[in-house]
């Protein structure tokens, strides 16, 4: 017999933590996929489970997969005209402090550290080590430039210039004037 949730093993799973089972029921309910049987789960999961998932059988968690497809009530389709009539509202309007991009320090290492981590050369390790162990603001921009440099010389022009504008949207305004003899 193939073991499928219901309805209430959703439910506790969607409660999380929290829910009403413990962890290997857990587990047992998210491998029930209606696909897997009793037997396969206890071969996943070991002879220890098969008195959950009885349990589970009995608590109404688990059903078997083919007799909870033919209890389901037929879904009645909706008609276009209910669809059409449905009228979404219009997002709010949001404060101008929330619309602006946030820039900082920390966002431009984070960002160059993964551009990077896709660059496959030891120079590129080296650098993303260095901006990783660099803690003061003053020096930490200056690596981050070197190693945007470093980026904008070795890669194609197209996503060189991707990369710079990407990091001129995330790093302090302060620091824009230095950009413009990297792009040269």
């Amino acid at each position: 017999m193939r073991l499928a949730k219901t309805n209430k093993a959703r439910d506790v799973l969607d409660a999380g933590k929290a829910g009403a089972v413990d962890l290997r029921d857990r587990r047992i309910l998210i491998l029930a996929d209606g696909k897997r049987t009793r037997d396969e789960l206890i071969a996943m999961l070991g002879d220890a489970s098969a008195a959950s998932i009885d349990r589970l059988v009995s608590g109404g968690y688990l059903a078997s997969a083919d007799d909870w497809g033919r209890t389901l009530p037929p879904v009645a389709p909706v008609p276009r005209s209910a669809v059409a009539a449905i009228q979404v509202p219009a997002p709010a309007p949001t404060p101008a402090a929330t619309t602006t991009k946030r820039r900082s320090l920390a966002a431009a290492k984070m960002y160059l550290i993964d551009m990077l981590q896709l660059q496959r050369s030891p120079t590129a390790v080296e650098l993303r080590l260095a901006i990783q162990s660099t803690s003061e603001p003053s020096a930490l921009l200056d690596r981050l430039l070197e190693a945007l440099a470093y980026l904008v010389s070795t890669s194609q022009p197209s996503y060189g210039e991707r990369v710079l504008a990407r990091f001129a949207e995330v790093v302090p305004e302060e620091a824009l004037p230095r950009l413009p003899a990297l792009a040269a």
